[in-house]
C-alpha cells in the first residue's frame, strides 16, 4: 500500500534512526551510582524511554525520591550524556540507505525528538550529514511529544502548510500519538524500542507497520 501525495517525512530519533540505548543506560547509571541509587539494566531503560530524558531519569529512580534529589540526578545525567551521547550510539542497519532513497524520491526529511535539541542536532549532523533539513527537539519551551508542537514547528520551518502532506515515523506509542495529535499520517516501527505486541494496545489495526527500515519504502 502506497501513501500518496506526501511531501514531508518526519522521523523520531531514539529507536527509529539511532540506537541510543547503551549511551542512555550508561548515563543514567552514572548519575544513579553517584547518588547511591541502584542501577538499571538494559531492559529497564528500554521500557523507560520515549518521553524525554527528564522522564527517563524519573522512571529510573525510586518512587519516594524528593524533587530536589531528582533534579540533582537529572543534572548529573544531562552533564554526563552531553559528553557521552556518541560513545556507543549507532544508526540502525539499513536506515541510511533508506533515508537516501527517500531523499532521492524528493521527500523533505526532518527529525522530531524529545531529546535536548542541541544534543539531537549534533548527532544528526555527525551521523546523517546532508540528509535531514532540520531537527526539532526539547528547547525547554515547546511541549514535548506526544504534543504536536515539533511537527508544527517543522512544518513552519520547511514551508509545508498542509498536514495531509506529512508522514510521521516512529517506534513508540508516544510517536504514534504524536502523529495522531498532529493529524499526520503515522508509520509505526517494530525494530526499535517497542515490540509489536507492546504497541498493539495503542495503535489502530489499520496502522502502517514497518519491521525494518527498508519496509518504509513499501509505503512511500
Amino acid at each position: 500500500m502506497k501513501v500518496e501525495n506526501k511531501k514531508l517525512i518526519i522521523f523520531d530519533m531514539d529507536g527509529t534512526i539511532l540506537n541510543t540505548l547503551l549511551d542512555l543506560q550508561a548515563s543514567v547509571n552514572f548519575a544513579l551510582t553517584k547518588h547511591h541509587f541502584p542501577t538499571r539494566d538494559y531492559e529497564q531503560i528500554r521500557r523507560a524511554v520515549g518521553n524525554g530524558v527528564a522522564m527517563l531519569v524519573k522512571r529510573s529512580l525510586p518512587n519516594d525520591v524528593s524533587n530536589e534529589k531528582y533534579m540533582e540526578v537529572l543534572k548529573d545525567f544531562e552533564d554526563y550524556y552531553a559528553l557521552h551521547s556518541e560513545d556507543k550510539t549507532v544508526p540502525y542497519d539499513g536506515i541510511i540507505s533508506t533515508l537516501k532513497a527517500l531523499k532521492e524520491k524528493g521527500y523533505l526529511l526532518a527529525v522530531a525528538t524529545n531529546k535536548i535539541e542541541n544534543v539531537a542536532k549534533d548527532l544528526v549532523n555527525k551521523i546523517f550529514p546532508n540528509i535531514f533539513l532540520t531537527t526539532c527537539g526539547d528547547d525547554g519551551k515547546r511541549n514535548k511529544k506526544p504534543a504536536p508542537d515539533c511537527v508544527f514547528e517543522i512544518q513552519k520551518r520547511l514551508g509545508v502548510d498542509d498536514i495531509n502532506e506529512v508522514v510521521y515515523i516512529g517506534d513508540s506509542e508516544v510517536d504514534y500519538m504524536t502523529a495522531i495529535n498532529s493529524k499526520a499520517t503515522p508509520i509505526v516501527l517494530t525494530y526499535g524500542y517497542r515490540t509489536l505486541e507492546e504497541l498493539k494496545p495503542f495503535i489502530n489495526e489499520d496502522t502502517l507497520i514497518a519491521n525494518t527500515p527498508e519496509d518504509i519504502l513499501k509505503y512511500l
